[in-house]
């Protein structure tokens, strides 16, 4: 999931416009967000999706507070309220009395993956309010390649419990992210998919498209670098450009081939225009639980070589082959005609990633988990 950081530095936008009478008609609600981390402090796509679900919450009338791990002196962002704990973030899964505190006067706790979940189920739980679990990452087997067989096994294991825990629901980005929730455990009747948007400002195609193939995001075995680079050492008469960050990013610069030029990530208008200067993006993610990058190409006039399961033009190939991202390149670069109807076909499909249908999605679930008659283990106060 990608996301430039200037996004979270912006000013404040007034989204009154976006708040739908029909879905926000009941009374206000009183939101508690429970996440590692809140802007200004950034790592990476989680951290926007929660952003801007605050944002967006509050334009459409409810109290929105944020519990994060962070400089306790910064009380708010943008008008939003927030209570940052002096601890690093991977410790917020012990802040549970924290969270039951600050639960005492919100309708409903929202908690998100990874190192705050357990903190905002447990606390909600105390608290006896309703809770909500944000799944921003869901990877499965690909913890193997991320972290080892050892690590990466119990990171897998971590997940199947994560899915069988306490919160009234649990809301996924993509049907994609779902199927895996459910295979690894999560009650179906208590799932709902909810996709995030994209900033329409940000993203939209230049005036003239370069012959290059992008790709923007963390350099690593996850997101496919690996199958990129080896379709670029297929086709050195195309140029490959990329975008990204991560420990590993000199170590794939050094053993790229010569058509592969390696860039490092500049926030704001630099990634932006990467994005609306490219004709063909590719991002052979080996797990995903959205792919905001996707997305984001989609709306720039990209067509996409991806894994991903977005509902995207060009050509969807399977994780890990890399003899697939090289046929599927091959075949978009040389059909110019091709390519740019998937570009076209593909701004059109982004226009359904919109904030305004996430906030009204979170909404709904809201009011139907509150609107359901309390479970006697969990007395409302």
């Amino acid at each position: 999931m990608l996301v430039s950081r200037d996004v979270l530095e912006r000013p404040p936008v007034d989204r009154a416009g976006d708040r739908d009478p029909l879905v926000a008609a009941g009374p206000s609600l009183r939101i508690l967000l429970v996440h590692e981390m809140f802007a200004p402090d950034f790592r990476g796509g989680g951290e926007y999706v929660v952003l801007e679900a605050a944002r967006i919450l509050q334009a459409r009338g409810m109290s929105v507070r944020v519990l994060c791990a962070g400089d306790p002196a910064m009380r708010a962002y943008e008008g939003i309220a927030t209570r940052r704990l002096r601890r690093p973030r991977h410790m917020m899964n012990l802040a549970v009395a924290s969270v039951a505190r600050a639960a005492r006067d919100a309708d409903l706790v929202h908690t998100f993956t990874y190192n705050a979940a357990w903190a905002g189920m447990l606390g909600a739980r105390l608290a006896g309010k309703p809770c909500v679990l944000g799944v921003l990452g869901l990877f499965g087997q690909a913890w193997l390649d991320m972290r080892g067989a050892i690590a990466g096994r119990l990171r897998i294991a971590g997940e199947h419990v994560l899915m069988r825990g306490l919160a009234d629901r649990i809301l996924f980005l993509s049907d994609g992210s779902r199927d895996v929730g459910v295979a690894f455990g999560a009650d179906p009747a208590r799932c709902r998919v909810v996709p995030p948007g994209i900033d329409e400002r940000c993203f939209a195609p230049g005036a003239a498209k370069s012959d290059t193939v992008l790709f923007i995001g963390k350099v690593d075995v996850r997101k496919g670098i690996g199958e990129v680079l080896a379709a670029a050492a297929a086709l050195p008469h195309i140029p490959f450009r990329i975008v990204g960050w991560g420990e590993a990013f000199g170590e794939w610069a050094a053993r790229a081939p010569a058509n592969a030029t390696f860039v490092p990530y500049e926030r704001g208008p630099a990634a932006f225009t990467e994005f609306a200067r490219a004709r063909l993006f590719v991002l052979p993610s080996h797990a995903e639980t959205f792919g905001l990058a996707v997305a984001e190409a989609m709306a720039s006039g990209c067509a996409v070589v991806s894994s991903v399961g977005l509902p995207f033009a060009g050509a969807r190939v399977q994780a890990g082959d890399a003899q697939a991202v090289t046929d599927a390149i091959r075949r978009l670069w040389e059909d110019r005609d091709a390519c740019a109807r998937a570009a076209e076909e593909n701004r059109e499909r982004a226009k359904c990633f919109t904030w305004a249908a996430h906030g009204a999605g979170l909404e709904a679930v809201y009011r139907e988990i509150l609107a359901a008659p309390a479970a006697p283990s969990r007395p409302r106060r």
